[in-house]
């Protein structure tokens, strides 16, 4: 009874994460096992549950059914596993966040030691990843994402303001010359940074009146730790959110340009599934996270 109950937990993994691969990463445990596991279950109700192909996995009719019920019986094993951290004083168990790469290394590490220190029955894993990760296959409790949310079933808190600065480094300034207002950006080479929601237009406010340009450049990249090092290079100019190019701005190795105008600020949130909010681990790392940042 107790194996079957398992199983059934695993398929509903494996059909919710789409693939054993996923749901073999969503719960910690081999490839090999989730396939074995699902090929036991339907061998105990005696029918295929899923159509198995080397792309894809689909339900079959019965497996469809079968999913519903299953997908029910995990709902409520999770709000009772929830239930039950929630009665509990102490976090503890393994808290998972997901966080960008620049963000998590420089201000969550070091906060994350000293939460841990505070509750020794609570273990981390920190993932670096500047990529918006799928929270549910990967079984991440907390996403911290720097920017703007899209719209979800997440549910989010804001944990601080993240400023934006247009920045280049003193090289690049004296070849091309210092720009006195927006419109004289549109002459400089950008370095683009294409996770932002409109990598090529930037919009530069000041008394309320907005200006907006449109960028060119011919160097792309997904990852805000290598526009710092472009800036650095004297490649071109681009902006970053404050806690990149800080520090650089202050020892002279990046100029921040315009800083009488404003450009959208951005945010930093921790984004998690609603349903674990009252997990104390969720609830306390958060409220820690407001607290210390």
């Amino acid at each position: 009874m107790l194996d079957d109950l398992k199983r059934m937990v695993i398929f509903t993994h494996v059909v919710e994460a789409g693939s054993f691969s996923g749901a073999a990463k969503r719960l910690g445990i081999a490839k090999s096992a989730i396939s074995k596991h699902v090929s036991m279950l339907e061998n105990s109700i005696g029918a295929h549950l899923l159509n198995r192909t080397t792309r894809s996995l689909s339900l079959t009719d019965v497996g469809e059914a079968y999913y519903q019920s299953c997908s029910r019986l995990n709902n409520i094993l999770e709000e009772t596993r929830n239930t039950t951290e929630a009665l509990q004083d102490e976090p503890r168990g393994m808290l998972k966040i997901s966080t960008p790469a620049s963000f998590g290394i420089d201000s969550i590490a070091p906060l994350l030691h000293r939460f841990l220190q505070k509750y020794p029955d609570l273990n981390a894993e920190l993932l670096l990843d500047d990529n918006v990760v799928d929270m549910t296959e990967q079984g991440i409790d907390v996403a911290i994402r720097v920017g703007w949310l899209p719209d979800s079933n997440l549910r989010a808190r804001k944990l601080k303001d993240s400023p934006r600065l247009l920045c280049a480094s003193p090289e690049y300034i004296e070849r091309n010359g210092l720009p006195k207002k927006p419109e004289d950006m549109m002459q400089h080479e950008w370095i683009i940074f294409t996770l932002l929601p409109t990598p090529h237009h930037y919009s530069f406010t000041k008394n309320n009146k907005c200006k907006k340009i449109h960028v060119k450049g011919r160097i792309k990249t997904n990852n805000g730790n290598a526009v710092r090092r472009l800036l650095l290079e004297g490649a071109g100019v681009s902006v970053l959110a404050d806690f990149l190019v800080k520090k650089d701005i202050k020892k002279g190795r990046l100029i921040h340009l315009l800083p009488e105008y404003d450009i959208a600020d951005a945010g930093i949130y921790a984004v998690f599934q609603s349903q674990r909010l009252q997990q104390a681990k969720i609830r306390t790392f958060i409220d820690f996270l407001v607290e210390n940042l």
